[in-house]
């Protein structure tokens, strides 16, 4: 749940001596959006808007409407936003917010799967973080970007060492003189804590350090703020590990009450899988099929709702300069350099692949022919490819739901992180992972594990075709790029795949590229 580290990071403790309205809209606008819908949020951004004089007050109003932009969805248009944000905080040389900016920046490109940028921009923001002489600031900013450390971390189920961030991370915020505001940082700190004993499964330690998160934030700055929610919601999925059922869907109940007074489709969203998992584990079909119903019913909202909400947000600040075509222009370039999972970005990616195939073959045409795809080429010697899927066994409805899933988790590049697995893949689309595991099997000929790997080496040939200085990398580092876990079983999947080692491959490129200079 990332909700706090955008929060925390974009709106914090500014000042504005020289504008008091300014001052008080921003101070008004920052607990508005802990507490209400963004729709009421819109309404005092365009306050704020007006009010801004200076290019710092521009910059904030630049990163809240960011937050907003995530809150309902939009993270590919936040991050143009706060690209905005960030030529003008490099333009008008104010290195605190370029902190923050980038503290963001890592947070969203991590949300849509692109964890190197991702980790540059925290790089980013640790290097501007110096220039901060502010202390209360410094220390709000430093225990949120070790906040942001620990993500990564859990998303290379190093639970441990994410821990271990956040505890320094709680140091920092120990600092805050403002008691309300320095519960409302240890509640969100605590909050993830517990989310990540849970996952080492020490439930009794989750409920333990979850419990004293929903005291810190009650004794806070933003008692109502959507962390209840999240909170309540991983006291439920801890409940329901030790089978108190009835526990387990009091807090559930309470979480979803918290997203919907908020209207924060993330932790609806959050919730409704929760729920999803709580029917499957006692048995209620009649609730299993509710909850999904709901789920699908949640996502057809957000599409249809985010994007007036977006074309709000990004629109009225152009419209004021009268730029909207030239910035939706740069704002589709920078969608489609980032990898964001437009669609010409998806057919620029196999038209590459099938260009390489095509290249490998008139280079190494014998080991094309006997190890490259051997997968597929198994499968198509032991019978014609089948996509037709019995529908006896699964239902029509649910089977393009999962086919929507595997697009989405293409699309965001998941199969990049390193926990991924076909039950927590399952639980991510809300459907049961033989489902899974069957629409896999009959729409791509692979099984789960081949899928992934194959999406992974297709990924890191790409960057290595498309970005001349990922030829310098370590192969252990190009290994862990696209979520392996070792050097060798990184090299021994990509000889298989490819039919050459990775080595071997970066070096035909290198060959290849000198030999054109």
């Amino acid at each position: 749940m990332n909700f706090k580290i955008i929060f925390c990071i974009l709106v914090t403790t500014a000042s504005h001596a020289q504008n008091n309205t300014f001052d008080s809209l921003y101070q008004q606008l920052s607990k508005v959006m802990s507490t209400s819908t963004p729709q009421v949020a819109l309404s005092h951004l365009s306050k704020l808007e007006k009010a801004s004089l200076t290019s710092e007050e521009q910059i904030e109003v630049y990163m809240l409407r960011a937050s907003l932009l995530r809150q309902y969805g939009n993270r590919d248009r936040a991050i143009a936003t706060l690209k905005q944000a960030d030529s003008l905080a490099g333009k008008y040389k104010h290195p605190n917010l370029q902190a923050r900016i980038h503290g963001a920046l890592s947070t969203l490109y991590r949300e849509n799967g692109i964890e190197t940028l991702g980790k540059m921009s925290l790089i980013k923001a640790k290097y501007w973080s110096n220039s901060i002489k502010n202390p209360l600031e410094l220390s709000v900013l430093k225990g949120n970007l070790l906040q942001e450390q620990a993500y990564y971390h859990m998303n290379a189920a190093l639970y441990n060492e994410a821990i271990k961030c956040l505890a320094e991370g709680r140091k920092e915020f120990e600092k805050i003189e403002d008691v309300e505001l320095r519960l409302f940082h240890l509640a969100s700190t605590d909050q993830l804590i517990g989310e990540n004993y849970i996952r080492l499964e020490n439930t009794t330690k989750a409920i333990e350090v979850l419990q004293l998160a929903l005291v810190e934030l009650q004794q806070s700055a933003f008692p109502a703020s959507p962390l209840k929610g999240f909170i309540y919601n991983s006291l439920g999925m801890a409940h329901l590990i030790v089978q108190d059922y009835e526990t387990s869907f009091s807090l559930l109940l309470r979480a979803q009450e918290v997203g919907e007074q908020a209207d924060f489709v993330e932790l609806k969203k959050q919730v409704l899988s929760s729920l999803i998992d709580y029917a499957k584990k006692i048995g209620n079909n009649e609730q299993y099929v509710l909850y999904n119903e709901q789920y699908l019913q949640l996502v057809d909202q957000q599409l249809s709702v985010q994007t007036k909400i977006a074309d709000f947000l990004v629109g009225s600040y152009y419209e004021k300069e009268g730029e909207v075509k030239n910035a939706y222009k740069k704002y589709v370039l920078y969608s489609l350099s980032i990898g964001s999972g437009v669609i010409l970005f998806i057919s620029l990616f196999y038209y590459r692949r099938r260009k390489y195939f095509k290249e490998q073959e008139n280079l190494y045409p014998q080991q094309i022919q006997s190890t490259s795809h051997s997968v597929t080429q198994q499968e198509v010697i032991s019978k014609p490819v089948d996509t037709a899927v019995d529908h006896g066994y699964i239902s029509k409805e649910t089977e393009e739901l999962i086919l929507k899933g595997i697009q989405a988790f293409e699309v965001k590049k998941e199969f990049l992180k390193h926990e991924i697995s076909l039950s927590k893949l399952a639980s991510q689309i809300g459907v049961n992972h033989r489902y899974l595991s069957y629409v896999i099997k009959h729409h791509k000929q692979q099984d789960f594990s081949s899928y992934i790997n194959t999406l992974r080496i297709d990924y890191i040939v790409l960057l290595l075709q498309e970005n001349p200085e990922t030829l310098k990398y370590k192969i252990s580092y190009l290994a862990d790029l696209c979520g392996f876990a070792s050097h060798s079983r990184f090299t021994i999947t990509f000889k298989r795949i490819k039919g050459i080692s990775p080595s071997a491959f970066i070096e035909k490129i290198q060959e290849k590229t000198n030999s054109n200079l």
